[in-house]
């Protein structure tokens, strides 16, 4: 026991102390057990969740019947495709960012639809925004050379979430090399085909340890959306209960014997009146079959309305329903939808900060997505059609903020303009382009005034006026007091 101790002892120093030799791989495992495979149960307790092709199929069951989770993902998709993306040109070779600007088809080639796939820059970004909504998303490469610009296009298609069944590491490692996807029933069985990652765009959305699935905005949203659902079939049920209430139906003994024996016959035995409940309870039936159904029934029968005891309030449920809707748009950064609804209440200042974290979400998005595309498509463009730079020269596709984040002036037009018709802000040229491109308008025609001539004009026309009330008696001084300012604001400008 002494020597068991004492050598305890010496391996705890030992452990204490600098290795005399650094290690190559590390100790231990990430904590998430991979077999066959396939992620372990440890970390996703929900059936729903537990597997990747599991998953995807409850993801995208969320979205065909939730609106609000529609909503979501095409806005804020939406947000990130209407951005201007840049390829920055500082220490960068000028040859490759060309010829990056026409793969994508930004900056000078935004007309040319670009080489990256058929939809083009906007369809891939849709694609990439998918790995938000799943978890990740497979983007397969496919290389083409041009013969005319003596360069590799790589086109892009998206492999669906649905697909997804195993992943592959390397040896000893846990480091992802490959990505298994099932195609289908074929004969002998289903067919297994590799995505391998160095000619996959594979984007992982905030992943956990070895956990290459990644996580799921819509993860959170689960159980709202399934309480959702279940609230909207009770209303129903409810709805339909209570609007088409249920009808009993009464036999007439009397009348049902003598049409069926007469006056002097022997009365219905009770196989006869067996049968013609069945009868009655099947025309019951079919009244509700569809809206144009009727009842023809022998004077025999006679129905009366089910009394109810009270009339059914669909308020509870939907109040109930609104809260899981609004806890789910809170999560997905589209909070603003609900505002408005009876009980939320809302202000300019909370559409203020709705739209501050939209923006700051959309930057967030696109800082992602962008990076991952660099690191790995962009990266391998360069390689394939630029062998000679170092890697410190290629280039990267990158946004204009301004793009995101709408201007001051945009957000406070009615100040903005306030400040330009008193005379405190000028509005110049360049100001206007600004301005028109944000807007989404055309640049003003060339036969038109310029904007300083228009601001100085419209300066000099409120001076005159607001002089000529002053000093009525005067006009000269009037005309000379807006000469001297439009000319110091044309000297200012120049």
């Amino acid at each position: 026991m002494a020597k068991l101790n004492q050598t305890a002892a010496a391996r705890a120093q030992e452990m204490l102390e600098m290795p005399t030799e650094l290690p190559s791989r590390p100790a231990g495992y990430s904590g998430t057990p991979i077999v066959g495979g396939r992620l372990g149960s440890d970390y996703e307790h929900l059936f729903e969740f537990s597997t990747p092709r599991l998953r995807a199929r409850t993801i995208s069951k969320m979205l065909r019947t939730s609106p609000i989770l529609a909503i979501a993902e095409e806005y804020l998709a939406g947000q990130v495709t209407g951005v201007t993306l840049t390829v920055p040109r500082q220490g960068k070779s000028e040859e490759a960012c060309d010829a990056l600007e026409r793969w994508l088809g930004i900056g000078k080639y935004a007309d040319s639809g670009g080489k990256c796939g058929s939809g083009g820059i906007d369809e891939m970004l849709r694609h990439l925004c998918s790995a938000r909504t799943y978890g990740h998303v497979a983007m397969s490469e496919s290389w083409l050379y041009d013969e005319s610009s003596k360069l590799y296009w790589c086109h892009l298609y998206r492999r669906r979430q649905e697909s997804y069944d195993t992943y592959i590491t390397e040896p000893g490692t846990e480091r992802l090399v490959g990505i298994t996807q099932r195609s289908g029933y074929v004969k002998g069985g289903i067919q297994s085909i590799v995505l391998p990652i160095n000619e996959t765009l594979w984007l992982v959305h905030r992943p956990d340890l070895g956990w290459y699935d990644g996580r799921s905005v819509m993860r959170p949203c689960f159980p709202h959306w399934r309480s959702e659902q279940t609230i909207y079939a009770l209303n129903d049920l409810a709805a339909a209960k209570y609007s088409d209430p249920p009808l009993r139906g009464s036999l007439d003994v009397d009348r049902f014997n003598a049409f069926s024996h007469g006056q002097d016959g022997a009365p219905a035995n009770r196989t006869d009146y067996e049968d013609e409940i069945r009868s009655m309870q099947t025309a019951l039936e079919s009244l509700h079959s569809d809206e144009n159904a009727h009842l023809l029934y022998p004077d025999w029968w006679s129905f009366e309305e089910v009394s109810k005891q009270h009339n059914y309030d669909p308020e509870p449920l939907l109040r109930s329903a609104e809260h899981h809707q609004r806890v789910m748009a809170e999560r997905l950064y589209i909070a603003w939808i609900t505002q408005g609804r009876k009980g939320d209440g809302g202000s300019r200042s909370m559409v203020d900060v709705q739209s501050s974290v939209i923006e700051n979400a959309t930057v967030d998005i696109l800082q992602w997505v962008l990076q991952g595309l660099n690191s790995q498509t962009v990266r391998r463009f360069m390689r394939a059609n630029f062998s000679t730079l170092d890697e410190s020269e290629y280039p990267v596709v990158s946004f204009e903020r301004a793009s995101v984040i709408a201007p001051w002036w945009q957000s406070n037009a009615s100040a903005f303009v306030s400040m330009v018709t008193s005379g405190v802000v000028t509005v110049n040229e360049e100001d206007e382009r600004s301005i028109r491109a944000a807007s989404d308008l055309p640049p003003p025609p060339e036969d038109l005034p310029t904007a300083d001539d228009r601001q100085a004009n419209a300066v000099g026309g409120r001076l005159k006026t607001a002089a000529g009330q002053r000093d009525a008696s005067n006009p000269g001084k009037s005309r000379a007091k807006k000469n001297e300012f439009v000319e110091r604001l044309v000297d200012r400008d120049e």
